[in-house]
């Protein structure tokens, strides 16, 4: 299997990853390097292991509603997605408009990303719809941009498969 071919996992949250990767990586080429958030933005002692700018995924707080006689469940939460990017040079009124530019690209690829998953549709999903963003207070030179994306998904897994076997079609007793 290619690095960028799809792959079915039998847990939803999983999919979806692996479907927001596929999409980020299909509509903002600049994102440089896409993972879960596992903490590689504040658990460093020089530089976070990653490449800039980076988005990081974390499927967050989920919260389940019996369907269908409790055989399914409708899931109803929030991905978040931090976009890091390095500050390269300052933004401020004296700088000239050339280098503000580019001191201000984190907002851009923020609404890279914004353009490509809002109202995204993954298959076996809802649509994704922006609820949130802002901006992470933080003691060094990384910039990150907060998006909250809502998304639902109706869980039926467990329910039990019910397997039926053939009969034979012969009848007892008879020669």
């Amino acid at each position: 299997m290619g690095a960028n071919q799809l792959f079915m996992l039998a847990s939803p949250q999983a999919n979806l990853f692996q479907l927001l990767i596929e999409k980020l990586i299909a509509d903002v080429p600049e994102l440089r390097y896409i993972d879960q958030d596992v903490g590689q933005l504040e658990n460093y002692e020089i530089r976070p292991a990653v490449a800039w700018p980076c988005c990081l995924i974390d499927i967050e707080e989920f919260k389940y509603s019996d369907q269908q006689n409790f055989l399914a469940q409708l899931a109803e939460g929030i991905i978040s997605l931090r976009i890091g990017l390095v500050k390269y040079t300052d933004a401020n009124n004296l700088t000239p408009l050339n280098i503000r530019e580019n001191a201000l690209q984190y907002y851009e690829v923020e609404h890279k990303v914004y353009k490509a998953l809002h109202g995204y549709n993954p298959t076996g999903f809802s649509k994704l719809l922006r609820r949130a963003s802002g901006t992470e207070k933080r003691e060094d030179d990384i910039r990150v941009r907060v998006l909250k994306f809502a998304v639902s998904f109706t869980d039926d897994s467990a329910k039990k498969v019910k397997i039926t076997v053939a009969r034979p079609g012969g009848v007892l007793g008879t020669i």
